[in-house]
């Protein structure tokens, strides 16, 4: 097989797996997830609705650190960090979508809570060990990164 059609098979079956609509919305054994990863005119699908979320939510995390370890006599007013509703979208792999998982979140959600309400190291990184047990069990990847935003030892 030359390496064109090669490509043309790739880009052809990307294309068709780009066809399928909107699906409901997330149910706790994955069927009728909302499937945003393709949308029209893309050739490539983005990565999935939880995999985005997962990335924002590290992106808050890192602005979360570096205001609590700031130095609080420059630093602004505490910024309003808005809860993540992460556990609400598609994931990439459906199987996730357990009972541990859901109580994982509620626990995540609830040190997030904390740290809003009383910005210390000690809170944020008892938010940060949630997501280390976490992905301890589901989805290791990102492990490096999310131990790297502990701020105590």
């Amino acid at each position: 097989m030359s390496l064109r059609a090669f490509f043309c098979l790739l880009i052809g079956g990307l294309v068709l797996a780009c066809q399928s609509g909107p699906q409901d919305e997330l149910t706790q054994n994955g069927s009728g997830l909302e499937d945003t990863t393709c949308s029209q005119g893309m050739e490539l699908p983005k990565a999935s609705p939880m995999a985005a979320a997962m990335r924002a939510m590290a992106e808050q995390a890192e602005s979360m650190r570096a205001w609590i370890i700031s130095d609080s006599s420059n630093r602004p007013a505490q910024p309003a960090w808005a809860p993540m509703p992460f556990e609400t979208q598609r994931p990439t792999d459906t199987t996730v979508l357990v009972d541990a998982f859901f109580e994982k979140a509620k626990a995540y959600h609830e040190s997030h809570r904390l740290v809003g309400e009383q910005p210390t190291a000690k809170n944020f990184d008892a938010l940060v060990s949630r997501c280390i047990a976490c992905h301890q069990s589901h989805c290791p990847g990102p492990l490096k990164r999310i131990n790297r935003l502990m701020i105590g030892s």
